[in-house]
This record gives C-alpha cells, structure tokens and sequence, in this order.
C-alpha cells in the first residue's frame, strides 16, 4: 500500500487535467472503514450521495477485500483493500492521500470501536468520528462500546447515527408535557418498542440525561427525589427505528406509536380524555444523518451525555438481558 500512495495521487492529478481541473474543491476528506461486505455496499450508495451534496475527497478502506484492491474513482474517490493490513500502514496511508487543507471525517462502522488498532491509528486525524451503533450490532454491545470510549477519550468529536434518528420522538415528548412539565417528575414507568437496541437505550440514556434519572438496577431508574421508575426495551418493529413508547405517570399513560404503515406518529392520552394527535414520521437517509451528525459533531452536549447516561444503564443490565 505504501508504494502505490504516489501512485494514487498520480492518478487523481491526471483525473482532474482530464476534466480541466487540477485542484480540488473538496470541503473534506470522508475515510469510510468497514469489514462486512453488506454494510460496504450501503455504505458506497449512502456516501456517494452526501459527496455529490458536499465535495470530498473520499479513502473508502474495505477490510473485506485484499490489499491488491486500489482504485481510483472520477470525483476524488479511492477505494483500498486492508484486509489483514497492519494498522500503522493503513494509518500512513490516509495521512498521505487525505487533504491537509480540509478535515477529515472518519465514518467507521465496525464493531470494536474502542478496542481494533485500526481505529486507534486512524482516529487521531479525525475531526469527528461517525459511528452506526445500530447498523454494526443490534443489539447493546456496540453502543456500550462507544460509551466506554467517549469516557476515556472526551475530547474526540463523536456522532451516531442510531442517536440522530431520535428527533422525532423526542419532539413526541416535548409535546406530551408542553405546558405540563412538572408531570415529568410523576414518571414512574417507560415502555420503549424498537427493532435494535441502540434507539431504545439512547432515547432512555435521553430521558435520564434531562430529567436527572441515575441507574437503580437492571431494570429501573431512580430519580433525585428517590422515586424508582422501571423500564422496559423490548424488539419490535424494523430494525434501527422506534416503533412505540409508552411514559405512565401517576395519573396518566402517554403512548407514541407509529401506525401500520409507518407513516405517522400517533399520540394519545389516556386519563384525561384528551384526543389523538398525529405527527409525521420523518425518517431522514443516512446522508442527511450523516451530514447531521458533521455539522454537530463537535459541539452537541446533549448527545454526549445521553450517550453517557445510556452506556450507565447498559453497564447495569445483568447478564441474561
């Protein structure tokens, strides 16, 4: 790999002669890493998209594929296998075809974030790193990983994908206690239906984070007044999406849940005779996520700390959950 870096930018130059553009406008430098062939080919299509939107110079490193993969793609695009690649080359690697003129966007959608060399090698030209917790495993492993690292490593700018898709239900709550917000300390039980686990966890770590909820047990919060508040997470629905939540307080149960076709949140009220109300559903793509997750990746201090607060509730699951 190290004898074709010149190799690659050779090419790249006469790319641009070709199309009568020798430098690049490139806003950054996308280092996508992954090692499951399917994750790879959603991975292309989703990226290909946001650098149509945002110029790039793209470095995809395919672990599934050997180190004699290299190529070289019209719109700053390389693609490198690192298969068995020592994490030191891959490092030098990107390092010498990044561009050192625009940040680098580390997406790395592997499990074993805190723990590959790779990744260790790799994160420090990182500006912000972008993980999918829920598209790696779907169960919790992935997202307690990524918990565990953030605490060793606060000053690195992380995102999630499985946290960004939460905005509509956590506007789903902003609505059930607009006007009411003490009631939110009456919250005594949280039901959370959701086809990974990540959603589930981030949204619960959310609850926490805001209204000051620490882990009691395997299955229950405590609030600052002691009063315990039990939860469940349960699988339902399509993987990487909420299907339901369910929020009982002392005297009501507020339930949000997408209808059959999964175009509408529905809200209701029981114990005060309200009516349903409906909210869209808007399930952005993984390029506006991702581009999201660029543009607040570094200074996004709700994330951080219900990322903080789920991988507490995490580390206090017993092992049969």
């Amino acid at each position: 790999m190290t004898l074709a870096v010149q190799t690659i930018l050779d090419e790249l130059t006469q790319i641009h002669r070709e199309r009568g553009n020798e430098a690049t406008a490139a806003t950054m430098t996308l280092v996508v890493f992954f090692e499951d062939e399917a994750i790879g080919a959603l991975a292309r299509d989703r990226i290909h998209t946001l650098a149509g939107k945002h110029p790039s110079r793209v470095i995809v490193l395919d672990a599934t594929a050997a180190q004699t993969l290299q190529r070289v793609e019209p719109g700053d695009w390389i693609e490198l296998g690192v298969k068995s690649a020592d994490p030191e080359l891959i490092g030098s690697a990107v390092a010498a075809l990044r561009l050192h003129d625009a940040p680098v966007i580390l997406l790395w959608i592997a499990p074993g974030i805190g723990d590959d060399d790779r990744f260790c090698e790799l994160s420090p030209q990182a500006r912000t790193v972008v993980y999918n917790s829920s598209l790696v495993q779907a169960g919790g492993e992935s997202l307690g990983e990524l918990a565990a690292y953030s605490r060793r490593h606060p000053e690195l700018a992380l995102a999630d994908i499985a946290y960004l898709r939460l905005a509509p239900w956590q506007e789903c709550v902003a609505i059930f206690f607009d006007g009411r917000v003490e009631e939110l300390a009456e919250v005594r039980r949280v039901e959370i239906g959701c086809g990974s686990d990540p959603e589930g966890f981030y949204l619960l770590g959310w609850l926490a984070s805001r209204l000051r909820w620490r882990p009691q047990s395997a299955g229950a919060l405590i609030d600052e007044a002691g009063n315990s508040i039990e939860f469940t997470i349960t699988r339902q629905g399509e993987p990487r999406r909420i299907r339901r939540v369910v929020l009982h307080s002392n005297h009501a149960t507020f339930v949000a849940e997408v209808d059959a076709r999964g175009e509408t949140i529905s809200l209701s009220v029981s114990g005060r005779g309200e009516q349903p109300r409906y909210r869209a559903v808007n399930n952005p793509g993984i390029a506006a996520l991702v581009e999201r997750a660029i543009l607040l990746g570094h200074n996004d201090r709700v994330f951080q700390e219900a990322l903080s607060a789920a991988g507490e509730i995490l580390a206090r699951r017993s092992p049969q959950t």
